[in-house]
């Protein structure tokens, strides 16, 4: 069975680039219209209003072309924290022509050097503490196109500064009038994010973000709460703390929020003080965060110190939010609190909760022109209510892996639809429900233990402040055991809590699913940038414990 979108479709993406849809979007409907003087993105004392945003993406485009010498089809690599100038740095490559790869300015020697291998840069934009690591990199990778093209956004004694490279001549534009240009020609190139293997490289054309943005648009026209929202205060703020880098932060904060006429607060780093210092200072109405921040908005005591009243809606994705984090949030902040799913490869939206008929622990609906197929192992097509692998189609499917058309073939099938690796099931109602990744499910005597249902069981708990959940393979037994690395809250640490958590949880799940490898406090549980965990870290944390208990036996 397939299943549908409930919404209206999309209209056919415009054949244009991502800047000139966005601005030309914003100039017909957004509060820029008429006062394009209103600020578009704020960050401490510097601020860019709409019209300085726009002037300055055209002068990026320009300097880009006419000072560094780049080509159409070049590839730029941004490698930058949130920042009030990500926006005309990306839109203005883009106007140029080239293909924006995002990453982690946070990235080590090898994650860089990874990077540099899977797509050599023609040019990259950084901040100038990152000039000597990018310098090492370039030439450790022996990359030739570079050519010492290392632009910062601030000034320092090595590297070009953005500023002396703005320009107002003339540039040629791309043309994606053909439907091939337009649907096949990489925009943006963004990591996966890696959490069961090397990250790779994700492409996506101009109608894959064009067509996702107005898959959003169209679902926040049917939104009770957006629309009471925009009702209200047809100029809201919103906050920018998830990074511009992921595809998250990129599509539905940065590039969303400038054609919907929102102001967005930048913050470069996260900081649960400052979120609430700047939720207060500027009275902010929208967040998309994930549930890392949101557990801390839950649980923190220093959230108690700040009126964040304004605080209107806040949309989680990125990763599993739990029923009970979520109505905690909604309780302490009397806010809305609604889920959303997607994926890179999607770009990255898919489904999003509505206010009013989604009930809590619910990804929600599939978004606008959006199909959905859920599969069991041996590919047969499953029923509502029946547990199975998401595989979604749709205009915002990615163009495939950069360079890796073996890895498109096992993702995309021949008929179009993408591949999730994502476990779950759809309710009567439409409904949609993630339980968790297919490789990353616990096989415990031919039982499936999900990670992320334990996680959650786990953080209901009044000593676990977070958790995470890995197999650890018993020889005795010849299967996995699911085992638990929990943060505790100090006041409750004793010799006894470790059992008493392990007795809490085995009460309120099936005997399988019981945390039988054991539970290990540990200061933090590792997560990428944009707050999933990575197990895989643990696993091999795990792994390396195994062999020196193993060695230790030996001697």
């Amino acid at each position: 069975m397939i299943f549908n979108s409930p919404y209206p479709s999309i209209p056919r993406a415009p054949a244009q680039d991502i800047p000139t849809f966005i601005f030309e979007y914003a100039d017909k409907h957004s509060v820029f219209a008429k006062n394009p003087d209103l600020v578009a993105l704020s960050e401490k004392s510097v601020s860019l209003t709409y019209s300085e945003l726009r002037q300055m993406t055209d002068q990026v485009a320009s300097g880009l072309v006419n000072n560094l010498g780049l080509k159409q089809k070049d590839y730029i690599l941004v490698l930058l924290p949130n920042s009030v100038y990500y926006a005309p740095i990306l839109l203005g490559a883009l106007m140029a022509g080239l293909v924006c790869i995002t990453a982690n300015p946070a990235y080590t020697e090898g994650e860089l050097a990874h990077l540099f291998n899977l797509c050599q840069p023609s040019a990259i934009v950084t901040v100038s503490d990152n000039y000597r690591l990018v310098e090492k990199v370039a030439l450790s990778t022996k990359n030739q196109l570079l050519q010492g093209r290392i632009v910062t956004i601030d000034q320092s004694e090595r590297g070009i500064f953005l500023f002396d490279i703005l320009c107002d001549k003339p540039f040629d534009k791309q043309n994606l009038e053909t439907k091939t240009a337009f649907e096949e020609r990489p925009a943006v190139l963004v990591l996966s994010s890696g959490t069961t293997g090397k990250p790779k490289g994700v492409e996506l054309s101009h109608a894959n973000i064009i067509s996702n943005l107005l898959q959003n648009m169209v679902f926040e026209d049917h939104e009770s709460a957006v629309d009471l929202l925009t009702q209200r205060s047809p100029y809201h703020s919103c906050i920018a703390c998830l990074p511009y880098f992921h595809i998250y932060g990129l599509l539905l904060v940065l590039l969303f929020s400038i054609a919907r006429g929102r102001r967005q607060i930048v913050m470069p780093k996260f900081d649960i003080e400052l979120l609430c210092q700047l939720t207060e200072k500027h009275k902010i109405a929208v967040a998309h965060l994930v549930p890392p921040i949101i557990i801390q908005l839950a649980k923190n005591p220093v959230v108690n110190r700040y009126n964040l009243t304004s605080l209107a809606y806040i949309v989680s994705g990125a990763a599993p939010l739990t029923q009970e984090t979520q109505r905690e949030v909604q309780k302490r902040l009397n806010c809305i609190v609604a889920q959303a799913y997607g994926l890179s490869e999607a770009s990255p939206v898919t489904h999003r909760a509505t206010t009013d008929s989604v009930p809590p622990g619910s990804t929600g609906y599939l978004l606008p022109s959006m199909h959905c197929k859920i599969i069991d192992e041996s590919g047969k097509l499953l029923g509502k209510n029946m547990i199975g692998e998401i595989c979604l189609s749709g205009p915002n499917i990615m163009i495939g892996y950069f360079n890796n058309p073996e890895a498109t073939r096992q993702t995309i099938d021949s008929d179009g639809f993408l591949h999730t690796g994502d476990v779950g099931y759809v309710d009567e109602r439409g409904c949609y429900y993630i339980s968790d990744r297919k490789k990353e499910l616990i096989k415990y005597k031919g039982y499936q233990v999900a990670p992320a249902e334990l996680e959650g069981l786990l953080m209901d708990h009044p000593a676990v402040l977070d958790a995470a959940v890995i197999p650890v393979y018993s020889r005795s037994q010849e299967t996995e055991f699911p085992k638990a690395f929990v943060v505790v809250r100090q006041d409750f640490a004793s010799s006894s809590l470790v059992d008493d958590i392990a007795k809490w949880v085995a009460s309120r799940v099936a005997p399988y699913k019981a945390l039988r490898g054991g539970i290990e406090i540990i200061d933090a549980i590792p997560k990428s940038a944009s707050g999933k965990i990575l197990r895989k870290v643990l696993r091999e944390r795990q792994a390396a414990e195994d062999r020196l208990t193993k060695t230790t036996a030996k001697l």
